[in-house]
């Protein structure tokens, strides 16, 4: 059976993405920050004959990437799907990321968590995507990061999520003639905690949109950014 990588599994997309998949006969590696917390998860786990690998990482912590990327040395994976990430200060605490009054520490958490994050993961998980079939690598961003579509005043989550985008469009042009496939998403404004209860787009839709980009994305279409739906964001 094919297997997928999800990092950030615990809860909103992350959560989605494993019982979505899992639904759907693969096996998961599904990671998370504290997974004697991870509630949800671990009952999907517990009801799925094993096909779901619930295990604790910090992806911040770039020495436990490489420990976890160790311990799974020589299992394939199919699809890597770098999910974790956070918005940092908003709502009544957002003028930390604000001109003028802007958080600086907190800055470089969202930088490290949303931006360097996912390509340590990538490179430490890169063997096991190449021993994989289907040799696919995939990063949740945002329009927030656009100049072209959105000019929200969140400079830490902005500059985070612009900065993976043009990482991982850059890297798509660095791994194609290695035969891996990397996608650039925005899942759109979903109801989670951090979209909020007033956000537009269901958790389930916007997973199942993203799954089959996955499944259908093509070598040649790699380092494109596709919102769920299959819309090509500007940015």
């Amino acid at each position: 059976m094919p297997t997928v990588l999800i990092t950030g599994a615990n809860r909103g997309l992350g959560l989605e993405f494993v019982q979505q998949y899992v639904a759907d006969g693969w096996s998961i590696i599904a990671f998370c920050r504290d997974p004697a917390k991870a509630t949800e998860l671990n009952a999907e786990a517990a009801k799925n004959d094993g096909r779901i690998t619930v295990d604790a990482l910090d992806v911040t912590d770039f020495a436990a990437i490489d420990t976890a990327a160790a311990k799974y040395a020589g299992r394939p994976v199919d699809v890597l799907i770098n999910n974790a990430g956070i918005i940092g200060p908003v709502r009544g605490d957002i003028a930390r990321q604000s001109f003028g009054t802007m958080d600086y520490d907190a800055w470089d958490r969202v930088l490290r968590t949303n931006t360097q994050a996912p390509f340590k993961v990538t490179e430490a998980f890169f063997d096991n995507v190449m021993q994989g079939e289907q040799k696919k690598v995939a990063v949740i961003s945002s329009t927030v990061g656009s100049n072209v579509e959105m000019q929200a005043p969140v400079f830490a989550y902005a500059a985070a999520k612009a900065g993976v985008t043009k990482t991982f469009t850059t890297l798509a042009a660095v791994l194609r003639d290695k035969g891996v496939t990397v996608m650039v998403f925005c899942p759109g404004h979903v109801k989670t905690d951090m979209g909020g209860e007033g956000a537009g787009v269901e958790r389930v839709d916007s997973i199942a949109g993203m799954r089959t980009l996955i499944a259908n994305w093509t070598l040649e279409e790699s380092g494109q950014f596709k919102r769920y739906n299959s819309e090509t964001v500007a940015f």
